[in-house]
């Protein structure tokens, strides 16, 4: 299996980004900074178009060969900016898509009079303008092993030096993959914002199959269905019409808007592994995978919502992602969503968080950021948990 370095990785993913919009309604600079040899492409959301930076560096021309910054304005400022860059997203708009899925009525209301509660201080503190670290964009972004031992203060440093009046973040931390990392922000004076409850397999050789795992592994075997890697063009824009029509108008609006070049350039550069499940010459389902060192993660799930369930079109893509990852002895964080089905799949529970430093900016901000972190590690993650989220 062919794959690119953690450095690699990261350099190639910021090289394209700087090609154009890659991702719909999604505003942001992006940075690129280096740090201990990892290289940690970065967002700043929350700032004017007009902005210009001095040091913005053709795609073409990308190197990094110093500690400092290269920058890039992807697009015009959105008010309701894509949840990877901003966290006033993730509460206002994605989390009030996922309130239906609460089971009891009054716990539904509650949770919808709080979202609307918060809303308006949180935007005060400026929730929606972050800077985040190591951020690829993904519904999960994944760490380096090079982040174990990171000089958090030397990057904060960095980060704080392209911009001191915004708040600095980690996205999808969760204790069995990163405690390390975790123990680096505590000390560091970061603090814990809960955002999900994803779902991990951390040692598929270990996992013993259970009826559904089984079942799911046998259609895999079914000689009608295949599933071929994805290199033309065509084949590539089914895929990313089935995306669509499962993340974006199946769940939400809010869920990550990638663009046909993003799906286009990301297999081309070895970015995304692409896999099309045909059968009888069509493409019904589409799965895409991010592999970095020993890591696994898949942002692209996709098929055709209109067919009968009983073609199990998600079964038959879930199980080719993990039966992948076994084969390829990776972790697997199948991120959030489906939990009763990745529970029956011996997925683990893990709480997921993002981190945040906020130590720089004004008292009250401060507070509010504060007040955040109290309310989703004593409010929200008893309803992860509770309701199994």
């Amino acid at each position: 299996m062919n794959k690119l370095s953690a450095a690699q990785w990261h350099q190639t993913y910021f090289d394209m980004m700087l090609q154009g919009q890659k991702i719909d309604q999604l505003s942001a600079l992006f940075y690129c900074y280096q740090q201990q040899g990892l290289i940690i492409p970065s967002t700043l959301s929350g700032v004017n178009s007009g902005v210009v930076i001095d040091n913005c560096t053709p795609s073409n021309q990308f190197q990094l060969n110093s500690e400092d910054s290269i920058s890039y304005r992807s697009a015009e400022v959105k008010k309701n900016n894509s949840y990877v860059v901003s966290p006033l997203t993730l509460i206002t708009g994605y989390a009030q898509d996922e309130i239906p899925k609460v089971r009891f009525a009054a716990l539904r209301w509650l949770s919808y009079q709080l979202i609307k509660a918060v809303e308006k201080p949180l935007q005060l503190a400026g929730v929606g303008n972050v800077q985040t670290l190591n951020n690829q964009c993904l519904s999960t972004n994944m760490y380096s092993t090079g982040w174990s031992k990171i000089d958090l203060p030397a990057l904060r440093q960095q980060a704080l030096n392209t911009s001191n009046q915004h708040a600095l973040v980690l996205r999808s931390l969760n204790d069995a993959q990163h405690s390390p990392i975790i123990e680096r922000c505590e000390k560091d004076g970061w603090i814990a914002i809960v955002t999900r409850q994803v779902y991990l397999h951390i040692n598929l050789q270990t996992v013993v199959a259970g009826k559904d795992l089984k079942h799911d592994l046998r259609l895999l075997k079914q000689p009608q269905w295949q599933f071929k890697k994805l290199f033309a063009e065509d084949d590539i824009k089914r895929a990313k019409v089935l995306y669509d029509l499962l993340y974006l108008q199946k769940y939400s609006e809010h869920n990550i808007q990638f663009t046909l070049s993003y799906f286009i350039q990301a297999v081309q550069m070895g970015l995304i592994s692409l896999y099309g499940l045909f059968h009888q010459g069509q493409m019904l389902a589409t799965v895409g995978m991010v592999i970095i060192e020993a890591d696994m993660t898949c942002p692209i799930l996709g098929y055709d919502t209109q067919l009968p369930q009983k073609l199990a079109l998600y079964r038959r893509a879930s199980a080719f992602t993990i039966d992948y990852a076994k084969r390829h002895d990776l972790r697997f964080n199948m991120s959030s969503g489906a939990p009763d089905f990745k529970r029956n799949r011996r997925a683990k529970a893990c709480i997921e968080y993002s981190y945040v430093y906020c130590q720089h900016l004004n008292k009250p901000k401060q507070f509010t950021w504060k007040v955040f972190a109290w309310l989703t590690r004593y409010f929200y993650r008893s309803i992860l948990e509770k309701q199994g989220l």
